[in-house]
């Protein structure tokens, strides 16, 4: 009987002490995590949003961000888990032979006592459940919470980034483009003078000096070409990271150079309804992280001062015992109540709450040089939008001049009262002007794109 005793006891030790060790493991997670739906952002596009719309499915960031916020997750879980109860079963047997002994000295002499009996099986369950812990469990679930919170918050961000960085992406492929066109068209324009020069002289009117200056013209403009072809290249690469996977059909640009840049004229400048600094103090991702991990420091510091406090755990269970293998004959009904007092740790947890507080205020303070980042971002995406406004209008029109003054110069030479150099001079101002329109033309593009990012849109 006291055998029988002595292994219930163990598998009541060993059921608390395995409901413990669970409560210690992390929750398992099947299957991928769910990703909060999302809103593309109003584009003027429509091929532009349809990558949008492929990037929130396949760019890594944004996949990486979801498991993150998957984790956080079942931090939470785990934090919830230990407060609530945890059910377990165990089975032991012991085998000995009968008439076990040993000499124990008792008052001077040594008596035989017989320690073990036969066979003997048990198999117990029971339930633990944590009764109080100092505020710490609540402290921690609340902090695991404020995590998620401010991983959600990361997570949007890293979506506005991306959204970001596609729509940068792509108006760097379209500025590219234009100014592949514009280098077609300085190739056209250049053969174009290189024969009416050939025809001059052969008619006897230029010298042949004039047919050289063109071909090497002709030449300097198809090595333009080729950087600008190389460029959209780039440009194209450059998207399709952006993007996170194969880019669809449709990215070349079709329209002639005639139809792009009129479009400039048209261009609707961004209008912001209110204060874009204070806008961006109120809706920026960063900020709202900061403040987030700063409560989650305090919850923290909470869970540590609150393991200082008295621990009371509570457990019931069955347990049987015979020398059977599956006991039934004796069995009985076990309840406890345990309680432990870490009242004193060489300051341990004190230094705990001490550094949990002084993160909170660490993450207060870079908090405030987050605001002042974001004041300077929000400021110089006004400036280059600003910029690329004004740009646009003196490129606009310098680009009117110069074809108009290029097609005087055309004139002036084929009617031998205009020089081969003016008429060369005439093409390369307006291939730098149309050049400086598309820059221009996107740079507002691109100026908006990173405007509305820093004002967290």
């Amino acid at each position: 009987m006291f055998t029988k005793k002595i292994v219930m006891a163990f598998l009541i030790i060993s059921l608390t002490a395995g409901a413990a060790a669970a409560s210690q493991r992390p929750a398992a997670e099947d299957g991928a995590p769910q990703t909060p739906p999302v809103t593309v952002p109003a584009v003027d596009d429509a091929l532009l949003a349809a990558l949008l719309t492929t990037a929130y499915s396949n760019n890594p960031q944004i996949a990486a961000a979801a498991q993150k916020r998957a984790a956080a997750e079942a931090q939470i879980a785990q934090a919830q888990s230990k407060m609530g109860p945890r059910a377990s079963a165990g089975m032991a047997a012991l085998w000995q032979r009968d008439g076990i002994s040993t000499n124990v000295d008792i008052l001077g002499r040594s008596m035989n006592v017989p320690i073990l009996g036969s066979h003997t099986y048990a198999a117990a369950v029971g339930l633990t459940q944590v009764i109080y812990a100092g505020g710490s469990l609540t402290a921690n679930k609340q902090a695991a919470q404020l995590a998620r919170d401010a991983v959600e918050a990361q997570e949007r961000r890293t979506r506005q980034g991306v959204e970001n960085a596609v729509c940068r992406a792509y108006y760097a492929l379209r500025c590219a483009q234009a100014k592949e066109l514009v280098a077609a068209e300085a190739v056209e324009l250049s053969k174009s003078h290189m024969a009416q020069a050939e025809k001059l002289f052969k008619a006897g009117v230029v010298a042949k000096n004039d047919v050289l200056r063109s071909k090497v013209a002709v030449a300097s403009a198809e090595l333009d070409l080729i950087r600008a072809q190389n460029g959209s290249a780039v440009a194209l690469t450059a998207l399709r990271r952006a993007v996170g996977t194969d880019l669809p059909d449709g990215l070349a640009e079709t329209r002639p150079l005639d139809k792009i840049f009129p479009t400039a004229k048209e261009m609707t400048p961004l209008v912001l309804s209110g204060d874009a600094v204070q806008t961006a103090f109120a809706e920026r991702e960063e900020l709202k992280v900061y403040a987030l991990l700063s409560g989650q420091a305090e919850k923290l510091a909470r869970a540590a001062q609150g393991q200082l406090l008295p621990q009371i755990l509570g457990a019931v269970g069955y347990v049987a015992a015979d020398d059977k293998f599956f006991p039934s004959e004796q069995s009985e009904p076990v309840a406890a109540v345990g309680l432990y007092w870490n009242f004193y740790d060489s300051g341990e947890m004190h230094a705990k709450t001490t550094e949990a507080k002084a993160k909170a205020k660490e993450l207060l303070f870079m908090l405030d040089d987050m605001k002042n980042t974001i004041r300077m971002e929000v400021t110089q995406a006004e400036l280059n939008l600003k910029s690329a406004e004004s740009r646009l209008v003196v490129a606009t029109r310098q680009s009117n001049e110069a074809r108009e003054d290029y097609r005087i110069a055309t004139r002036r030479y084929t009617e031998s009262v205009g020089t081969n150099l003016d008429t060369l001079d005439a093409r390369l101002a307006l291939t730098n002007s149309l050049t400086e329109l598309a820059t221009a033309m996107y740079d507002i593009k691109s100026a908006e794109a990173d405007l509305r990012y820093a004002i967290g849109e």
